[in-house]
């Protein structure tokens, strides 16, 4: 999952790293840790995350049932490189396309990458399918060594909401007598890692919802055909009521992992709602108001470059509309050219051409021998 935010406050510029896990209000997703920096982008652990990582340990040594603490453990591993290596597809697509990314953020429900890609459809849906992409590339290895333990189809193909059952199978064909603790860890790494790209790839481009990939994707696929601001509604109306769909799902299966994403990520297009009504109405009042009405020099800026985006976006779109109807007019004169000549042929013969017919009916030759 990636936003296209713009953490104006890097890790480094605040006074001390844990002075960051101070709340501050209104911003929840400051409550982190400064954990590294890659390439030029700060890596930072949110606050929910460390607790998180320690209720699951917790859980798992204290339980009687389960997988055990040193399986959950490689579990959470393996979830956290899938996550990173997941965030940093959308730094390094966002990059390749002359962005600006130097922040990711990993937190219970996933992770999020300060991306600011140009402001074009294309440049976006690239920056946001860089992220998603990755897991295919990483399940392949992962299928290939389990399939050469003797795992089969039943390992690699199961109810996302059961891992427990498909790793049971997978164990149970690949048992060897006297097979030691350690190799069985690193059978379920195997697995596990599987499973995890697994279930990454298909929650970001199965749930179209902010800020789930596949929300964006629809965002940026309708970008290009209706312009930005009407494709941000669209996408976001959808991505709330499929919120709503997942939420009462997760409270029906008794899933509260995915209950929580779907409140987490209803609040978000409804947010981004919210965001797109007071822009558009700061703007009404602003042309009522002959220029009066004051606003934030950073909105004021920000929305005027969308305006201007999407003018040319319009403009665009309405030379192309102009260009198709010249070549059609064109079209329809050279075909109605034609048929006088071919019929002036058949009532008079060639010889009755003239010279400028002549070039007309060679050059009409010449065009569809190229074209095919």
């Amino acid at each position: 999952m990636y936003e296209d935010r713009d953490y104006s406050r890097s890790s480094s510029q605040r006074p001390g790293a844990w002075r960051s896990l101070i709340p501050r209000a209104g911003n929840l997703l400051d409550w982190a840790l400064p954990v590294a920096r890659v390439f030029g982008v700060t890596v930072r652990l949110h606050l929910f995350f460390l607790v998180f990582i320690v209720l699951q340990l917790a859980v798992a040594g204290f339980s009687s049932g389960g997988l055990g603490i040193q399986f959950v453990a490689m579990g959470l591993i393996c979830l956290f490189t899938s996550v990173l290596i997941h965030e940093f597809g959308h730094v390094f697509a966002c990059r390749a396309v002359g962005g600006q990314a130097d922040d990711v953020l990993l937190w219970p429900l996933g992770g999020l990458a300060s991306c600011r890609p140009p402001h074009t459809w294309k440049a976006s849906l690239a920056t946001t399918l860089g992220g998603p992409l990755v897991h295919p590339l990483l399940m392949v290895p992962s299928v290939l060594i389990i399939l050469a333990l003797g795992g089969d189809s039943a390992c690699l193909i199961f109810n996302p909401f059961e891992p427990g059952r498909a790793l049971g199978a997978f164990l149970a064909s690949t048992s060897v007598p006297g097979t030691s603790e350690l190799v069985s860890l690193l059978k379920t790494s195997v697995w596990w890692f599987y499973y995890t790209n697994l279930v990454l790839f298909c929650f970001n481009m199965l749930l179209p919802m902010f800020p789930m990939d596949a929300g964006r994707v629809l965002q940026e696929v309708l970008w290009s055909r209706i312009g930005y601001r009407r494709s941000m509604k669209i996408a976001a109306s959808v991505g709330l009521g499929v919120a709503g769909v997942v939420g009462v799902y997760g409270l029906i299966g008794s899933e509260m992992g995915l209950f929580t994403l779907a409140l987490f990520a209803g609040h978000q297009c409804w947010q981004e709602l919210q965001r797109l009504r007071f822009q558009d109405a700061a703007a009404l009042e602003d042309a009522r108001s002959g220029g009066g009405f004051v606003q934030d020099p950073a909105y004021a800026a920000a929305l005027a470059e969308q305006q201007r985006a999407d003018r040319e976006e319009e403009s665009g779109r309405e030379r192309r509309k102009r260009e198709l109807a010249r070549q059609r007019e064109e079209a329809a004169k050279h075909q109605d050219e034609l048929d006088r000549i071919l019929a002036k042929i058949s009532r008079e013969g060639m010889a009755a051409l003239t010279r400028s017919e002549k070039k007309f009916l060679e050059q009409d030759t010449t065009r569809r021998r190229e074209a095919r």
